[in-house]
């Protein structure tokens, strides 16, 4: 089965804690592996995270696309973005924020930065064996 949502969002805060709840549902009714599902709503909300911090149009839009095996997800900054060689990474001794582009980097399988007309997209790319999905909810 495969599953396709977007969704815009207003680029408040409390709207990164939804799509969190939102990917793990449908990420859970279509049995993917605990672990899997973990780490792409943790990636999920560093990356919606980053398009509130940075946009500068008011909202930004997020796609999930959901298959068997592989769950990709893209958040798109509407405004002007930012460039992420610009953030280096950070040390030790540095406050928690500011880790987020290295800890997406870790939890998914491919992250990919893409400047377009319009806006920064973030693509995450998680996958898992198919052997260790569970059933999907009915």
């Amino acid at each position: 089965m495969h599953v396709k949502m977007q969704l815009s969002l207003p680029t408040e805060a409390r709207y990164v804690g939804m799509m969190r709840t939102v990917t793990s549902a449908v990420m859970s009714d279509m049995g993917v592996p605990q672990e899997a599902n973990n780490d792409v709503q943790l990636a999920v909300t560093e990356a919606c995270a980053n398009a509130v911090r940075h946009s500068d149009v008011g909202e930004y839009v997020v796609r999930l696309a959901l298959g068997d095996e592989r769950c990709e997800v893209e958040v798109v900054d509407l405004g002007g973005g930012f460039e992420p060689a610009d953030f280096p990474a950070p040390t030790a001794a540095e406050h928690e924020s500011g880790r987020g582009l290295q800890l997406m980097q870790e939890l998914v399988d491919d992250l990919q930065f893409v400047r377009a007309d319009d806006g920064t997209h973030v693509r995450l790319t998680k996958t898992w064996d198919v052997n260790q999905v569970a059933p999907a909810s009915t």
